[in-house]
C-alpha cells in the first residue's frame, strides 16, 4: 500500500520562474522515503522529523539539481549544522495526482553547501 506523509506547502513563487507552473504546493514524504532515510542517513533522521515542515515552508536555500528533472534542494541552518532536503516538484507535464516529494535528507556540511552552490543553480537565497 501506498503511504505517506503530509510535511505542509512549498512556496511555489520561489520555483515556478525557473520550473513553469507546479501541480501543487503540498509536500509529503513516502514511508518508502522515510526508511531511506532512516537507512542511509540514521543520524539525520531525528532532525528531519523534528525539522521538516519548516524547511520546506522557509528554506534559506534552494538549489536547482542539475543532474535530476525537477529536483530541488531545500537547505536550512539548523542550531548546530545545515539540513538540506531534497525535493522531486510535481511539474505541470507530470501525473496530475502527484504531490511534491521528498526524496531524502540529510545534513550538510558548509564547505559542500557551497560546492552545491557552484555546480547547480541558486534559485533562491535567503536576505
Amino acid at each position: 500500500m501506498f503511504e505517506f506523509v503530509e510535511l505542509g506547502s512549498i512556496n511555489v513563487k520561489l520555483l515556478e520562474r525557473e520550473f513553469g507552473k507546479l501541480l501543487t504546493d503540498e509536500t509529503i514524504i513516502t514511508n518508502e522515503r522515510i526508511a531511506h532515510i532512516k537507512e542511509r542517513h540514521p543520524e539525520d533522521y531525528a532532525l528531519f522529523k523534528k525539522y521538516a515542515e519548516d524547511i520546506i515552508k522557509n528554506p534559506e536555500t534552494i538549489i536547482k539539481d542539475r543532474k535530476n528533472k525537477g529536483t530541488v534542494f531545500m537547505v536550512k541552518q539548523l542550531p548546530s549544522e545545515n539540513m538540506n532536503v531534497v525535493i522531486r516538484l510535481a511539474l505541470s507535464e507530470d501525473e496530475p495526482k502527484l504531490k511534491n516529494s521528498v526524496m531524502t535528507a540529510y545534513r550538510i556540511r558548509e564547505k559542500n553547501l557551497i560546492k552545491l552552490e557552484h555546480k547547480n543553480k541558486v534559485l533562491y537565497k535567503k536576505e
